[in-house]
């Protein structure tokens, strides 16, 4: 045996070869965007924290406090509890959406 390979054995190992490259860019480029993701939200909710380090303690909700911790808020269409179509029993889902951090879901009581 001189140590070379044959030129199909070549062929064959060349082309795992790219098809494993091909695989692990595919893969590089994933994990930038999940890090790029994960560095994007980690700076959010440091500017979010900012915002509450500034307001640790107010006495009243003022339109200017309101528009640097609320992004928006979404109020849903509301349901009668009874069946009836005006019925005095009625709930509403209200969603709030805060600055840098989006839709926080609290736990229900």
């Amino acid at each position: 045996m001189s140590g070379r390979i044959t030129d199909e054995r070549f062929a064959e190992l060349s082309a795992d070869y790219e098809q494993e490259q091909a695989a692990l860019k595919e893969r590089v480029a994933q994990l930038q965007a999940e890090l790029d993701k994960a560095q994007e939200v980690s700076t959010n909710v440091e500017k979010f924290m900012n915002v509450v380090r500034k307001y640790t303690s107010f006495e009243e909700l003022t339109p200017t406090l309101l528009r640097e911790f609320v992004e928006k808020i979404v109020v849903h269409e509301a349901v009668a509890l009874d069946g009836k179509r005006r019925g005095k029993q009625r709930t509403q889902e209200i969603e709030v959406y805060y600055s840098f951090v989006g839709k926080v879901d609290l736990p229900e009581k």
